[in-house]
């Protein structure tokens, strides 16, 4: 299909996108590829972050929220009480990993090194091996879906972090870090920037790992618009390859 002339494409009804931060430059490009062989105009409106996502849905002002993370309890409670519940498709699994400054010596840590520090019992990078310097800890909002995970699998259900934590979204994070070298935060590996290293977890196998569901959810059963636009998304898998998408939709027609 040619794709339509702009004047057209702005007239047509918009199949509005909105969550989360971790999956919107995915989005923009996944959204983009397929605007350019179906007469369909998409907005993926800025990062508002995995809870917000859910609950546009719930408010009507969303079709499709991008979700790094499942529903908090209330906002599943409330959509199950209409009869809704909310559809999730898996689009993508991303690891979340630690990172440090590029500079910090340090390389590695187990799982209890990274819980004391998250927790704030490890005060100090020298009681790791690395220089006598204050960890500053950086986390992400408590209702994001990349946070939920990490705490979950860092934390459990009896710890929290420290209360010294900084709270900040992810890019937000990423760009403290480039000036202060002796942060520590976590990502999904895919928004790891040259400036920061991954901590490898000394004690954890590599299928191990804590991953990130990034998915695509609607409120009940799909419309035809999202229906089509999230299997082409999911057909993009782990390499994000608009290609590949374009290849399977083919294949099923």
């Amino acid at each position: 299909m040619n794709n339509p002339p702009h004047s057209r494409r702005a007239e047509m009804p918009a199949l509005q996108l909105t969550g989360s931060t971790t999956l919107l430059p995915r989005m923009q490009r996944i959204a983009e590829a397929y605007m350019e062989t179906h007469a369909v105009r998409i907005v993926v409106n800025g990062g508002c972050g995995t809870a917000r996502g859910y609950k546009a849905l719930l408010d009507g002002t969303t079709d499709i929220a991008m979700a790094s993370g499942t529903a908090p309890d209330d906002l599943a409670a409330a959509a199950a009480a209409r009869g809704l519940p909310f559809r999730a498709t898996v689009v993508r699994r991303d690891a979340i990993v630690p990172l440090v400054h590029a500079s910090n010596p340090v390389d590695a840590l187990t799982l209890l090194q990274l819980r004391n520090v998250f927790t704030g019992r490890i005060a100090d990078w020298a009681r790791l091996g690395g220089p006598r310097a204050p960890i500053e800890v950086l986390v992400g909002p408590p209702t994001g879906g990349v946070s939920t995970s990490w705490r979950q699998r860092l934390l459990g259900a009896d710890d929290t972090c420290t209360p010294l934590a900084r709270v900040l979204g992810t890019a937000d994070r990423l760009a403290r870090m480039a000036a202060r070298p002796f942060t520590i935060t976590y990502a999904p590996h895919m928004a790891v920037p040259p400036h920061l290293k991954v901590l490898r977890i000394a004690d954890t196998a590599p299928g191990d790992k804590v991953f990130a569901p990034l998915m695509l959810v609607t409120l009940g059963p799909w419309t035809l618009p999202a229906a089509r636009f999230i299997a082409y998304a999911a057909a993009a898998g782990d390499a994000g390859d608009a290609g590949a998408a374009a290849s399977a939709e083919a294949d099923r027609a």
